[in-house]
């Protein structure tokens, strides 16, 4: 019933974002927009998404490899699967099943796995932070965006000590004011060892660093595909570089909301309010925020949903054994 809760209230809300990005908005007007983007774009748009497919891998890879070796082309294919299942499964069931799928595969437990799409995911928010604050001050984006009170760069600092505590996790458990405590409970002490290897990757200063490297290689080339369809939109004049970090992160923030599979009317609802603030008319920030959207949903969906079934699985499986209408996770 949860589940269900969660699926119907996640459509209702992209489909009334969706209904708001869409209002007011002229067919015809959209038709005449999108017949002058300019298609060859969509080339370094595709090559981008690739690279940028290819430094998550390598960032999860090396979060992964302390607890065994973990291919590559594993760890890409892999991605691709997860982004490819979230799209089209609601509930985000393709990170449920990457993180199965990846322990099956590389033999590793699947607490530790899990433990490291939960750094990811942290890493995430930090470099996205970190990213927006730096091209709100270069930019000139956001004028006193970063002086409400320090408000936001005490969130900052929490975040910071939330993937500290994962990263020294280990270190955590065997220091001796928690070291009774977990003697009393070895299982649960056996729990949180599982869990600190999907974090040691950190505990070596150049892995660290490039993990943190990757991570922003990840969404910077995900600003670099805006600029790309800025350029085919005319747009590069209003939306540079800055302003389409701003906007990766916008989207970021976009799909944080509950919505449908891909985030339809999340995206576009968000996209368009923040470029109409910069002068963008609302319905070319629509037809850019749509045209971005779709065109890296079929790439990513189509690759992911080929290695998808190259596994062995199937979109019907995967949804049957990871909503509950299986008996066990494949």
């Amino acid at each position: 019933m949860k589940a269900k809760i969660s699926i119907i209230t996640g459509f209702l809300v992209g489909a009334v974002l969706l209904y708001l990005a869409f209002r007011n908005l002229d067919f015809k007007t959209l038709l005449e927009i999108y017949s002058h983007v300019n298609p060859l774009f969509l080339v370094p748009f595709a090559l981008t998404a690739l690279v940028e497919l290819l430094m998550r891998a390598l960032r999860w890879r090396l979060l992964l490899l302390p607890s065994g070796p973990v291919r590559l082309w594993d760890a890409f294919r892999l991605q691709a699967a997860g982004l490819a299942l979230s799209n089209i499964l609601p509930m985000r069931l393709g990170e449920i099943a990457r993180g199965t799928f990846g322990a099956k595969l590389f033999g590793i437990p699947m607490l530790t796995v899990f433990a490291t799409i939960l750094v990811e995911r942290a890493l995430d928010v930090l470099v996205l932070f970190l990213l927006f604050a730096a091209a709100a001050y270069t930019g000139n984006i956001t004028g006193g965006f970063m002086h409400y009170n320090k408000l936001l760069w005490v969130l900052f600092g929490g975040l910071i000590a939330g993937l500290l505590a994962l990263v020294f996790s280990d270190e955590i458990i065997s220091h001796h004011w928690f070291s009774g405590f977990f003697a009393r409970f070895p299982r649960l002490r056996s729990v949180f060892e599982r869990v600190a290897m999907g974090v040691r990757g950190f505990h070596s200063f150049k892995s660290g660093l490039l993990i943190f490297l990757f991570a922003a290689a990840q969404w910077l080339l995900d600003a670099l595909n805006y600029y790309w369809m800025a350029i085919a939109f005319g747009l590069e004049g209003t939306l540079n570089f800055a302003r389409c970090v701003a906007l990766v992160f916008s989207g970021a923030v976009a799909a944080s909301v509950p919505g449908m599979p891909g985030y339809f009317g999340n995206f576009e609802f968000t996209l368009s309010r923040v470029m109409a603030a910069w002068g963008v008319p609302k319905d070319v920030g629509f037809a850019f925020a749509s045209y971005c959207h779709v065109a890296g949903y079929i790439l990513i969906t189509l690759i992911g949903v080929v290695f998808v079934y190259q596994m062995g699985q199937s979109l019907g499986k995967v949804w049957s054994d990871f909503s509950g209408g299986g008996k066990e996770p494949a």
